[in-house]
């Protein structure tokens, strides 16, 4: 791989997201060539924004659902990174401001109980092994884009595939293997309910999404760490919010989380 293209992608796409500039494609020698790279990028920008006070803590899996699939028209899963400084608690309020184009997902979400080593191999009832607990999350998504629809999916996975954050459950629990695909998640914008789903729609099982993500050694390396945090995928369409907007979100036999914008 080319260090020097990488490294300058990863600094223009800081740039960008910095200074709330929107990102183009139309400089070739800024887009990624393969998904390989696009993923050596998307670490290089993480590594260039850590720091004592900041960290990545987890993973955020886009297009597991055939919704988001057919919304994006992106046939396969993209990974995106989460840092510490992005999760916020229910019930918070965030400013549109801080956003080029700021939108919602309704997600599952699993917190790791140990490191996860990176197989090509593991089985559903395997990989449940290795989960602590499972919650109901809202990803921040920012459309940092031109025309996104213009965008290959390399291009958008160099940066972070949308990603801008997430609002977290807090509440502690780990839902029984035999029903885990079988809960229906729903969200609403000021009341009104948007869009629902069920956590069988992401890759027919949502730990499918954790499988798909620890056999991928070029998105985790060796090993997801002990206590990560990852997001399965939206069960509802992205909804882009206007200022003022609350969200809320519920899934089955878990606590309703909530954000408002302002």
């Amino acid at each position: 791989m080319d260090k020097i293209k990488i490294n300058k992608i990863a600094k223009h796409l800081l740039n960008k997201r910095f200074n709330k500039y929107y990102i183009d494609n139309s400089d070739l020698e800024l887009v990624p060539n393969s998904q390989e790279e696009a993923y050596l990028i998307q670490n290089k920008v993480h590594s260039l924004l850590n720091s004592d006070f900041d960290r990545p803590v987890g993973k955020k899996i886009g297009c597991t659902t055939n919704v988001m699939q057919n919304y994006l028209k992106i046939n396969h899963p993209c990974a995106g990174t989460i840092r510490k400084s992005n999760c916020y608690k229910s019930g918070c309020s965030l400013n549109t401001k801080k956003y080029i184009k700021v939108g919602v997902e309704c997600e599952i979400a699993v917190k790791l109980a140990k490191n996860l080593p990176f197989s090509e191999s593991y089985k559903k009832k395997d990989i449940y092994e290795y989960v602590e607990s499972i919650f109901p999350a809202i990803e921040i998504v920012d459309d940092r884009y031109s025309n996104w629809e213009d965008f290959t999916a390399n291009h958008l996975i160099a940066d972070d595939f949308f990603s801008s954050g997430c609002i977290l459950g807090s509440k502690v629990s780990k839902v029984d293997f035999n029903q885990l695909d079988s809960l229906k998640g729903n969200m609403y914008i000021n009341k009104k309910k948007i869009g629902e789903g069920l956590t069988s729609h992401i890759l027919g099982h949502p730990l499918n999404a954790l499988i798909w993500l620890a056999g991928r050694r070029d998105i985790i390396g060796s090993l997801i760490p002990k206590s990560s945090i990852i997001l399965l995928g939206s069960l509802v369409e992205t909804y882009w919010i206007t200022k003022g907007d609350e969200v809320k979100i519920n899934i089955e036999g878990m606590e309703s989380i909530s954000v408002n914008f302002v």
